[in-house]
C-alpha cells in the first residue's frame, strides 16, 4: 500500500472527496481531476515506478491549485482574477504558499477530525496555551500587524522565510519545474527524480487534499470575504509580480 492510499483512506480524506460535489463546476471538475491523479499515482507506485508516480502526484497539485483559484474567482475574491491558472509559474507559487502556510499553522499545534455526531471537520488548535475547538475553516487564521489589525498580505513574512526574494524565486522555479525535471534529460545530465519518492507523494497528496479543502470552505462561505484567503491570494500576486520583473 503507497502513502497516497493510506492518506486517502482516513476520514477526512473520504469527507472532502464526497463534498467535491458541492463546488461550482469549474473547480468541481479539476478537484475530480486532482484526486484521480492521485489515484493514478498510487496506482503507478504500487506497479514499481515510482517516479512516474510523483509525476502524477506533482499534476494533482497543479489541478488542486486550480480547483482553488477557479472557487475563489467564482466567489468573487478580485485578487484571484488576476491570477492565470494556465501559467504554470503561478500555480507554482500558489503550491509554494500552501506548502509554507501548513508549516506555518504548525506552530498553533493544529489537529483536524471528523465529527461523527454533525459530520464536519473539527479543528483544534492552541494560542497562547489555550486549547480552542472551532468548526475548521480559513476563518480562524490571519496574519496581524504588531497592532492587532489584519494585515493586507504576508509577503514580507514569506521572502524572510526564504531569507531573500531571489532565494524564493529559486523555490518557485524548482517547483515550476519539477514536472520536467522528472523525465526531461539536460545538457548536464540524465533525470533523477527525487531521492525519496514516498515523502513527495505524501507532499503532493496532502498539498493536494489541502487546497481542495480550501476550495471547498470558500464555498461554503460565499458571499463573506475570509481575511486569510485574501491575504494568501494577494501575496500570491505580489510574488507573481516580482518574479515577472
Amino acid at each position: 500500500m503507497s502513502v497516497i492510499d493510506k492518506i486517502m483512506r482516513r476520514d477526512l480524506s473520504i469527507w472532502i472527496n464526497r463534498q467535491i460535489i458541492t463546488l461550482p463546476d469549474r473547480g468541481k471538475f479539476r478537484a475530480s481531476s486532482a484526486l484521480r491523479s492521485l489515484q493514478w499515482a498510487n496506482g503507478i507506485f504500487e506497479a514499481g515506478m515510482p517516479i512516474p508516480a510523483c509525476f502524477c502526484a506533482l499534476h494533482a497539485t497543479e489541478e488542486a491549485v486550480s480547483a482553488f483559484v477557479s472557487c475563489a474567482k467564482e466567489c468573487g475574491y478580485d485578487e484571484a482574477k488576476r491570477i492565470n491558472i494556465k501559467d504554470h509559474m503561478a500555480k507554482a507559487t500558489v503550491s509554494l504558499l500552501a506548502q509554507k502556510i501548513s508549516g506555518i499553522l504548525c506552530h498553533y499545534q493544529v489537529a483536524v477530525a471528523l465529527s461523527d455526531e454533525s459530520q464536519t471537520l473539527i479543528e483544534r488548535y492552541i494560542v497562547d496555551g489555550e486549547t480552542h475547538y472551532n468548526e475548521a475553516s480559513t476563518n480562524l487564521f490571519h496574519f496581524r500587524d504588531h497592532e492587532a489589525q489584519a494585515m493586507p498580505d504576508f509577503y514580507d513574512e514569506l521572502v524572510n522565510m526564504f531569507g531573500d526574494v531571489a532565494e524564493l524565486r529559486k523555490a518557485v522555479k524548482v517547483g515550476q519545474e519539477a514536472r520536467n525535471a522528472i523525465f526531461y534529460a539536460s545538457s548536464d545530465g540524465y533525470p533523477t527524480g527525487f531521492d525519496d519518492p514516498s515523502e513527495s507523494l505524501a507532499r503532493e497528496c496532502q498539498l493536494t487534499l489541502g487546497l481542495i479543502w480550501g476550495a471547498i470552505d470558500l464555498t461554503r462561505n460565499e458571499g463573506q470575504r475570509i481575511p486569510f484567503i485574501e491575504q494568501a491570494l494577494a501575496t500570491a500576486n505580489r510574488v507573481i509580480a516580482e518574479l515577472k520583473r
